[in-house]
């Protein structure tokens, strides 16, 4: 809850030093440490020592209304011998334990934390890093009440074994039409010099391809942005859309299935245990480094907020996987919302992004394979 309206006095007049202005009151019962509640708790935590006199935390057990009689203990005994009573469940609602996982969760907290070590988004093309890396964009399709959400994913081949898959950005575009959706995912591809875009072609997502296969005019440049290709076009549904300067093969089709959804769910797996996925850090972090900077001090709140925003959308990402318990159906993989209220449109941009990244890397090897069985000869 916030009080965001300045309390009036007698004669009309707001007091800027009136203590209930502006400010922010929280209520929860403890649940799951992988959730935005929990953050919010410990980052409240630390302001209530930093900051006693403006931050304060309050919480308790069900003893506290037992002693002052607001609470039957019986009530409370009972309820332990029920079939149903569950320990976890149990402190979480009367005890104000916070529980790790959800139950079946399929990501750890654990694991993602460890591998939250990039210090910068990236917001264009750089080959800084590495001459061999290159860009991929997951996108996850929204309309109306769903935003469209873009997964900025930077690989980075190695030596030996897998590439290093770097999550150096995420974009929300607004629930709009279509045809804009195609200009902003455009504008992000040329950016990013994008090797491929890996979109999601089912339902709605149809809709935003049919759109990227066609010219669109950018309305801020003037600039006329030429129809895009599909790689993976077998119906050859989207042939009759090529001209002369169509952007070849810039698009990757994604039509999700129970099948491919479990292999894409397992291989996100395996990468962020075996440490092969890096994301941005906290934003806790990144605003404590930016504000002690002469130039974080100096930007206005709007400007912190909008440094800080691809940090924070990483903690939303955070929030959506580890809401995900895993139940099957016979060999398939199903990920569940534990909370209904917690989207998991950037986890499928992730996915999709990832799939299109180790569909492209197996080919690379394949055609590795082939190339050195052409020098080798038989008598």
């Amino acid at each position: 809850m916030t009080t965001n309206v300045n309390r009036n006095l007698p004669d009309g007049t707001t007091d800027p030093k009136e203590i209930v202005n502006k400010s922010q009151v929280y209520i929860t019962t403890a649940g799951w440490k992988s959730t935005f509640a929990y953050s919010k708790l410990i980052e409240l935590l630390i302001q209530s020592i930093l900051d006693p006199q403006e931050v304060m935390i309050a919480g308790g057990t069900y003893e506290t209304p037992v002693l002052e009689g607001l609470l039957d203990e019986d009530f409370v005994n009972q309820l332990k011998l029920q079939d149903t009573y569950n320990e976890d469940s149990f402190e979480r609602e009367y005890m104000s334990r916070w529980s790790g996982d959800v139950a079946n969760a399929f990501f750890s907290a654990e694991k993602f934390d460890r591998y939250r070590v990039l210090k910068q988004p990236e917001y264009e093309y750089s080959g800084r890093s590495s001459k061999s890396a290159y860009y991929v964009l997951g996108v996850d399709v929204g309309r109306f009440d769903c935003t469209t959400e873009v997964i900025v994913w930077k690989v980075t081949p190695q030596p030996q074994g897998p590439a290093i898959k770097s999550l150096v950005n995420i974009y929300t575009l607004s629930a709009e039409h279509f045809e804009d959706q195609a200009i902003n995912l455009k504008r992000l591809y040329y950016k990013y010099k994008a090797h491929k875009i890996a979109i999601d072609a089912n339902g709605v997502g149809a809709g935003l391809v049919d759109y990227l296969v066609k010219t669109q005019v950018d309305p801020e440049t003037n600039e006329s942005l030429p129809p895009f290709g599909v790689e993976n076009d077998e119906k050859g549904e989207y042939k009759r859309f090529r001209t002369n300067d169509t952007e070849e093969d810039a698009l990757f089709l994604i039509k999700a299935n129970a099948p491919l959804n479990t292999e894409m769910y397992a291989y996100a797996k395996v990468q962020m245990i075996n440490g092969k996925i890096k994301m941005l850090i906290d934003e806790s972090q990144a605003k404590a480094t930016l504000m002690s900077t002469k130039a974080g001090q100096a930007m206005t709140i709007d400007q912190r907020n909008s440094y800080l925003k691809p940090y924070v959308l990483t903690t939303i990402l955070r929030e959506q996987l580890l809401n995900l318990a895993q139940e099957n159906e016979g060999l398939n993989i199903i990920l569940k919302q534990v909370s209904k209220t917690i989207k998991k449109d950037k986890f499928s941009a992730f996915c999709y992004g990832l799939y299109y990244i180790k569909q492209y890397e197996d080919s690379k090897k394949k055609r590795k394979k082939v190339r050195f069985s052409d020098y080798m000869f038989y008598t």
